[in-house]
């Protein structure tokens, strides 16, 4: 081994070539990048890291996969590449290949690739003191577990984890980079924000990672990501709205229109579509269901219930067809209870004293035609009366309809209001995430 007396005797300005060619070839000369960079085997590497994100690719929630541009900064020193910048025209600096000099086998552990797709093949910065720089711009794709159950007002917790694939703790340390201007080792300054996520918080740490007796340096990179809203709520939850106002329209439509069932068959469909198109973009999971897709089944749930009360309506609206009295308890329920909150008679005597006028205007109609009572049959007087009694009754069984559908229209749009509050109001605060007050599971 070379001593630094033996190196103080060589002149290297006789050495051919211009300074940092010079230089170049003092560096290697006896250089091999298969051995770590010390003279001392049993002393250890030491490996700084940091990490700044320049943009969020995409995250993808079916695959729980999230993809990342970043710059992985790396510095450590190598003892075999020390040189005095006097020596080489007081150069203190030189940028090398990779090729030529040891770099550590640091991988993303949480990668959601094919490993075999390292870093970018890039130069790196060496210091007379032996110190080397290197930070390789990297598209990463890590592991992250997405958990959608208030999609879409959703946190994502994803993590980067980075260790030495071969090197146990004896031989290399991966230690967090300590910046010169105090920023955090995992920085944003050059982060291109992305439409559809915001990062909320970020944080650095290290631990040892223990694989049976053999102990590994470990670096954990950790944001905390929120969805935006915008889109979401301009593309889903304001449609269902909408389609939750036209189901309580088609209680407006009066019975005579014969559009009741068909309005409300059609929001069906289209709740049917909406929900398909959301269940395209969640991961195949039964662990958790979206609150979006919880939303959607209520308000499905409604629409089906409905459309229920529309034939219940119509089915009341035609009673009088089968030419029945209304039962005791169905009248009781609509003109007892419902009607003095939703109009309608509330009297029994009403009904009695409008059979008695029934029967006196039948009376005045025969007088005004200059008919006697006894000229007339008993039958033709029967089915006369028979007639106003069916008018009567086809009134009666109308109204009744026309209380139940504006009790109908009260429920669905209190439902309706209930479930879509909730999801806008409540839920989105029920939980807001600390990422300091997140427990990490340590791979």
């Amino acid at each position: 081994m070379k001593s630094m007396n033996d190196e103080d005797a060589v002149d290297f300005t006789k050495i051919d070539g211009n300074d940092e060619q010079r230089l170049f070839k003092h560096m290697l000369k006896g250089y091999s990048s298969a051995v770590r960079p010390v003279f001392n085997a049993s002393h250890q590497v030491t490996v700084f890291i940091g990490l700044t994100l320049t943009h969020i690719f995409n995250i993808d929630e079916r695959n729980q996969v999230l993809a990342l541009n970043v710059w992985v900064e790396q510095s450590w020193t190598d003892e075999r590449i020390t040189w005095r910048p006097a020596d080489f025209g007081n150069i203190s600096k030189l940028t090398m290949a990779m090729r030529y000099l040891w770099t550590p086998d640091i991988v993303l552990y949480n990668n959601a690739r094919d490993f075999s797709r390292g870093f970018v093949d890039t130069n790196l910065h060496v210091s007379s003191d032996g110190l080397v720089q290197w930070a390789p711009p990297q598209k990463i794709y890590s592991r992250c577990h997405m958990d959608v159950s208030n999609f879409p007002f959703d946190h994502q917790f994803c993590s980067l984890v980075f260790r030495s694939w071969m090197y146990d703790l004896p031989q290399l340390d991966l230690r967090i980079v300590q910046r010169y201007d105090g920023n955090s080792p995992f920085t944003k300054d050059s982060f291109t924000e992305n439409g559809e996520w915001e990062i909320v918080d970020n944080r650095t740490f290290r631990y040892i990672h223990t694989s049976g007796s053999t102990e590994y340096s470990t670096v954990v990179f950790e944001m905390h990501l929120r969805r935006r809203m915008l889109y979401f709520m301009y593309n889903i939850i304001m449609p269902c709205v909408m389609l939750s106002i036209l189901t309580m329209m088609q209680f407006a439509l009066p019975c005579e229109s014969g559009e009741k069932i068909t309005l409300g068959l059609t929001v069906l469909l289209a709740y049917s579509v909406f929900s398909f198109n959301i269940a395209e973009s969640m991961p195949e999971t039964s662990e958790v269901i979206p609150l979006i897709a919880i939303y959607l089944m209520a308000i499905m749930a409604i629409s089906a219930l409905s459309v229920v009360f529309s034939v219940f309506v119509l089915t009341l609206r035609h009673g009088a067809e089968n030419k029945t009295d209304m039962p005791r308890w169905l009248e009781f329920l609509g003109f007892r209870l419902l009607a003095p909150l939703f109009g309608g008679s509330t009297q029994e005597k009403r009904r009695k004293h409008e059979r008695a006028k029934c029967i006196i205007d039948t009376n005045r109609v025969l007088k005004a035609n200059g008919i006697r009572e006894e000229t007339i049959s008993k039958g033709l007087i029967e089915r006369v009366q028979a007639e106003l009694e069916f008018e009567h009754m086809v009134a009666r069984w109308s109204q009744l309809a026309n209380i139940f559908d504006r009790f109908f229209f009260t429920t669905v749009f209190m439902l309706t209001v209930s479930s879509t509050a909730f999801l806008l109001m409540v839920a989105p605060n029920m939980e807001n995430p600390s990422l300091h007050d997140r427990v990490w599971d340590i791979l």
